[in-house]
């Protein structure tokens, strides 16, 4: 029988370290597993609603995106039709970590926890306003640049209006924005789709309304109908209830109709052009990943294209009516927006 042989004696000491240093290790993953501060994460959603609803899906699948790969407790949470952030100022769960609201900030107190506490980050999306209110001044306010999303709506519109490609285009350069006068964003919204339609064709006449009501979806449905008489053949509306006398008006009319906030296309599919969806589920993730690694900072940003909160939704049905010469360009608008002053 042949004898075993032995170890050289200077390999000894080097397995001793490896053995250690792995033993280190472990014992460090257990205690972060075990033993290290639980962090959970509370998202107050949007009210539901004819836009709110998609969104809110949006949302659900950032928080489990963030679950999944950070490894972070999320739970989403949607208040009643007439609760605001507020209902939900003093979340149940000690070891929230991040108050994340979406649209309105949470009331006063509203970033602490059961035990009193302060929370780590409280953040909200998709925030109307453009400068920080008094006293939150170490909450994270992100504006979403909803211009630049406009604009390439406008881009759209503009190419296609004068032109021949679409059955539902009646060759007048004129195209319709239809928005309410009770949200803050509407301005930005406005000046990026007239922005975007002018630059497309300087002949475009770019028709403006403003419903007092966003959930006045009569006054929507009359102003739709205005602009069809006055040759608008593509609506631009922004988010709210208003939108669906919009849309309703547009089935009659044989108008194309761009809406934002969520892909609703299925409601229409003839007459629903495209979307231009607010990506609150990467704005979500972003958030998050930006708090673990201690970067994001307080106070009011902007983030748009290049932090993907917005997207063109595909164009479906109507993508055999978009020729690649207006699919080219409206990527190259794409690549520019993020840098044109578009806020009004």
């Amino acid at each position: 029988m042949r004898a075993k042989k032995a170890l050289p004696s200077s390999s000894i000491p080097r397995l001793v370290t490896i053995f250690c240093l792995l033993l280190l290790a472990f014992l460090g993953s257990s205690c972060s597993r075990s033993g290290g501060p639980s962090r959970s994460v509370l998202v107050l959603g949007f009210r539901e609603g004819i836009a709110g609803r998609e969104r809110n899906s949006l949302l659900d699948y950032g928080c489990r995106k963030a679950g999944s790969e950070l490894g972070l407790e999320t739970e989403l949470v949607v208040p009643g039709p007439w609760e605001g952030a507020d209902a939900y100022a003093r979340p149940e769960d000690p070891s929230l970590w991040m108050l994340l609201s979406c649209g309105e900030e949470p009331a006063a107190g509203g970033n602490l926890s059961r035990d009193g506490s302060p929370v780590s980050h409280t953040v909200i999306l998709d925030y109307p306003g453009n400068s920080v209110p008094p006293g939150g001044e170490g909450n994270a306010y992100i504006r979403y640049r909803v211009e630049e999303g406009a604009y390439l709506c406008g881009f759209l519109a503009g190419r296609l209006t004068s032109g021949s490609d679409h059955p539902l285009v009646n060759r007048l350069p004129v195209v319709a924005f239809i928005g309410c006068a009770g949200d803050p964003r509407t301005a930005r919204y406005q000046t990026g789709f007239v922005r975007g339609a002018l630059a497309a064709n300087p002949q475009v006449n770019p028709l403006s309304y403003l419903v007092g009501d966003c959930r006045d979806e009569a006054q929507g449905s009359a102003f739709a109908q205005d602009a069809a008489r006055k040759g608008a053949d593509i609506v631009f509306c922004t988010p709210g209830d208003f939108s669906d006398g919009v849309l309703r008006a547009a089935q009659s009319l044989g108008l194309l109709v761009i809406l934002a906030g969520s892909d609703r296309s299925a409601e229409s599919p003839s007459h629903v052009l495209t979307s231009l969806i607010l990506r609150d589920d990467n704005a979500l993730f972003r958030a998050v990943y930006l708090a673990l690694r201690d970067e994001l900072r307080p106070g009011l940003q902007e983030w748009g294209v290049r932090e993907g909160v917005w997207a063109l939704a595909p164009f479906r049905g109507h993508d055999v009516y978009i020729r690649r010469e207006l699919k080219e360009a409206l990527a190259v608008e794409e690549e520019k927006v993020a840098d044109m002053k578009l806020s009004p």
